[in-house]
């Protein structure tokens, strides 16, 4: 592919032009998002409610909603009590079209009181509800006439406890409701109603300075808000990928290829994670009409650059990458061995193509079902101290696993690189 090509394939990738605040991975994104939670939490235990927004600037598809709901299933606790996760109100407001989309519908209402023990108690009712509290022993206050008042919408949160309103893709409304949501990003509400407690405000968008459709945001609504960018990463997508069992070749291809993650029109995370689903039932390239059917599909979501380079990795290299199954099996490992030397023995040593195979094998080892023994560890350590893969390879690839930090996760990952005595040096660096 020219180079020229290639540039315009990058562009985009590179390009963060109209996004704000640090450009972050996932992994650093779930920690930023919890960071911020706890801060408006802190803010509300001071008896303040000057909570912030947080908003997510990205490329369309890079995964910054699913993001924030993967991380809104983790437990948390909140004022000395556990919850499941995060309620999250998901609220299109790209659709909004009037302000009484947020504030809620108006409402005549009628002022109205009743004798109790305690004395007088006083309530503004809907008018179309008048004459059931006058059948109830309430008396209309004639004195306090009609007052228009607003039903809240009932996408907004009423229970106090950890929720998330998320405007998904907000700067793609339009300018009315942009100016109108102003006073909910500073006040946590609207003139007709108030978020609960314990609610945090997140928001996605797309960069407004390129090629989306989406409105312009001033400074004046920018200081309101936290902000920070998501960009893509191939080894972490590769990891999210393998749990979402897509396609092992596609998977392959995007690790071989990351800058190809963003394309100039339709090629992104999500593009490529649905054709990763649909050709996972073409497994058999080996018919020309097969051939046709995966061209196809992958024609229906991606960029034809990254077309014309998927087929080809298919067609030279994919043959090439040795499943992380076969390596933790331990299966034919004369000929595995015979491979790697084979890659790493020409005159173009294919280190792009080991280090897919070693990217491949750490998104296999840290799913949950993935389970070390004595057989699998020994397997994966053989793999791992053959001589013929670069130090730095072998450094890398333990650095990773050392740095796993989930807590339900760490200790059983870690074990793959445990008591091996060529090893130890690099753990003990990484430590």
């Amino acid at each position: 592919m020219a180079k020229k090509e290639d540039t315009a394939v990058n562009e985009k990738e590179f390009s963060f032009q109209g996004c704000y605040g640090e450009k972050v991975l996932y992994s650093q994104l779930i920690d930023f998002l919890q960071d911020a939670f706890d801060a408006n939490a802190d803010v509300e235990a001071s008896g303040s409610d000057e909570r912030f927004a947080t908003c997510i600037w990205s490329h369309a598809g890079t995964g910054k909603t699913s993001i924030v709901k993967q991380h809104c299933k983790h437990p948390v606790t909140w004022r000395g009590k556990q919850y499941p996760g995060y309620k999250v109100y998901d609220v299109p407001i790209a659709q909004f079209e009037e302000m009484g989309d947020l504030h809620g519908m108006p409402a005549r209402h009628i002022l109205m009181s009743k004798q109790n023990g305690k004395g007088p108690v006083e309530r503004w009712i809907p008018e179309e509800v008048v004459q059931g509290y006058i059948s109830d022993g309430w008396q209309m206050e004639h004195r306090a006439g009609i007052r228009t008042m607003y039903a809240p919408p009932d996408w907004v949160p009423t229970e106090p406890g950890p929720s998330i309103l998320l405007l998904d893709d907000w700067n793609r409304a339009s300018v009315r409701i942009i100016k109108g949501i102003m006073q909910l990003l500073q006040n946590y509400g609207m003139v007709s109603w108030k978020l609960p407690e314990g609610c945090n405000i997140v928001l996605t968008g797309n960069p407004d300075e390129q090629d989306y459709l989406v409105t312009s945001i001033d400074s004046a609504i920018l200081t309101r808000i936290r902000s920070i960018t998501l960009r893509t990463d191939a080894k972490e997508w590769s990891v999210w990928a393998a749990a979402q069992k897509l396609d092992s070749r596609l998977i392959s291809f995007v690790l071989r290829y990351p800058e190809m993650m963003i394309g100039p029109e339709r090629t992104n995370p999500r593009t490529l994670s649905e054709v990763g689903r649909c050709v996972k039932r073409i497994p058999d390239l080996s018919t020309k009409e097969n051939q046709i059917r995966f061209k196809m599909m992958a024609s229906s979501l991606l960029d034809d650059q990254t077309v014309s380079t998927l087929m080809v990795f298919m067609e030279r290299d994919v043959e090439m990458i040795i499943e992380p199954e076969q390596i933790l099996e331990g299966r034919d490992k004369e000929g595995m061995l015979k491979h790697i030397k084979k890659l790493m023995g020409g005159v173009e040593k294919r280190v792009d193509v080991l280090g897919v195979i070693c990217d491949r094998l750490f998104a296999h080892i840290v799913q949950p079902e993935c389970e070390p023994d004595k057989k699998t560890i020994k397997n994966f350590q053989d793999f791992l101290c053959i001589d013929e893969i670069p130090e730095d390879m072998r450094h890398n690839l333990c650095m990773r696993i050392a740095r796993v930090r989930d807590a339900n996760n760490a200790g059983r990952v870690q074990q793959w690189i445990m008591y091996n005595e060529r090893l130890k040096k690099l753990i003990m660096e990484i430590v």
